[in-house]
């Protein structure tokens, strides 16, 4: 199934003119214009997009007074990138650990293998993606119909919790299995499943390897390979990496990739433009509409749903309303589609306040930025833009914010950490 009109499903269709509804029938989101004339990615001044560049001098000049472990903040507007700030001497090349933005990734990966017709409808059940090998039995490729691709990418299929989210002896149990496992595919069909499939929320890292799978299998290639020829190449990502695939060739779906922030902006930038890239459209906009969708809530106490598939939702204000790939520890690509604003950042936050750092960031500095740029024209500030150069020179040649007990694979580098194996085929 393809997302053109002429052939648009029942449940497509219903993408189309988006409006998803709360389990008490609340609209909850509704389908999103591109921004006008979307523009080729790029790089131009804070000014030149419509912004104030004294909170962006602030913010360098925060950023550089306080040891917070942030490696790198990167702002865009309009799809032009206006602020760079790397940390413990770094640059534009290195690649920076993920976490679970690969999840994201993941996502957009099978919405361009449904748009190619590899896989089916969302509605499809995943047994239909799978061979039928990879089962342990008929019992469990019957629980299994139970399951949606679009259960699947909004956290509704396995009852698996894992760490970090769950550190009893059988979460952990769970997760060293996993890992250990030659095909996890294979492992994560025999997981339990949530009590309602497409209406019962479990984030876990597990669920994920499926819709990898799903992908390795009908490529008939990795889902790194896929990206590479349907994603990463067209949008000329560089030192990028995908960390442990498992001996079969199957590419781990909750976390892995590394990827220059300066790629995540361009993912964001896709997003903001609803798949459009340089007048290529990679991505269905449909898909990316209901990739950001509000379809589930992640706590059963929250008003309105928040997830939607491996994108969160969350809002900085009035007209801020903000879809995320969020990572352990502080990694992000936030996209704020009415304020043509794209924020991305990585970070090695071993406190758990990573998202009131990135919250912080955004509503301290960004958002007064955009609102100070309103109904102003904004000349070119040269004493402002000497300042900020300065302030961002001496914030990336400041000490390493990783600190002594850092991971190897969150430390960013050019170089890659991790060998990989042949693909399933």
């Amino acid at each position: 199934m393809r997302f053109g009109h002429a052939s648009l499903s029942p449940w497509a269709l219903l993408v189309v003119g988006l409006v998803a509804c709360s389990s008490s029938g609340r609209p909850v989101a509704h389908a999103r214009a591109s921004p006008p004339s979307p523009a080729d990615f790029g790089f131009s001044s804070i000014e030149a997009e419509g912004m104030d560049p004294l909170p962006f001098l602030d913010l360098a000049t925060w950023v550089r007074d306080h040891p917070v472990p942030i490696f790198s903040f990167l702002v865009s507007r309009n799809g032009h990138v206006v602020f760079e700030l790397y940390t413990s001497s770094l640059d534009r090349d290195a690649a920076h650990y993920m976490m679970s933005v690969t999840k994201s990734v993941v996502s957009t990966l099978v919405g361009i293998a449904i748009d190619r017709r590899l896989l089916p409808s969302p509605d499809a059940p995943i047994v239909d993606t799978l061979p039928a090998d990879l089962f342990g039995s008929e019992t469990d490729r019957d629980r299994f119909r139970a399951v949606t691709i679009k259960d699947l990418l909004a956290m509704s299929a396995l009852d698996a919790p894992d760490p970090p989210r769950s550190r009893t002896p059988e979460a952990l149990a769970r997760h060293r299995a996993f890992l250990a496992s030659d095909n996890r595919v294979r492992f994560a069909l025999t997981q339990v499943l949530v009590t309602a499939p497409g209406q019962t929320f479990l984030y876990n890292d597990i669920g994920p390897s499926l819709a990898t799978g799903m992908i390795t299998y009908a490529a008939h290639e990795s889902a790194l390979r896929f990206a590479e020829e349907n994603l990463f190449g067209p949008m000329e990502f560089q030192h990028y990496e995908w960390m442990h695939e498992d001996p079969s060739g199957i590419d781990n779906g909750g976390y892995g990739l590394r990827l220059r922030p300066v790629d995540m902006q361009k993912l964001g930038v896709l997003y903001l433009h609803r798949g459009s890239w340089h007048g290529r459209q990679l991505v269905p906009a449909a898909w990316v509409d209901a990739s950001f969708t509000p379809w589930m809530r992640s706590n059963p106490d929250r008003r309105d749903p928040d997830y939607g598939w491996y994108w969160w939702s969350s809002s900085f204000g009035p007209h801020w309303m903000a879809h995320a790939a969020k990572g352990w520890k502080g990694q992000r690509i936030v996209v704020v589609p009415e304020q043509g604003i794209v924020v991305t950042m990585t970070a090695y936050v071993n406190s758990g306040d990573e998202d009131a750092l990135a919250t912080r960031l955004i509503e301290d500095y960004i958002v007064p930025s955009v609102e100070h740029g309103k109904n102003r024209s904004l000349g070119p500030n040269a004493q402002a833009t000497a300042s900020l150069s300065s302030v961002l020179e001496e914030v990336r040649r400041g000490p390493s914010r990783a600190g002594p007990d850092a991971e190897p694979r969150m430390i960013p580098s050019v170089s890659q950490k991790e060998e990989h194996h042949e693909p399933a085929r």
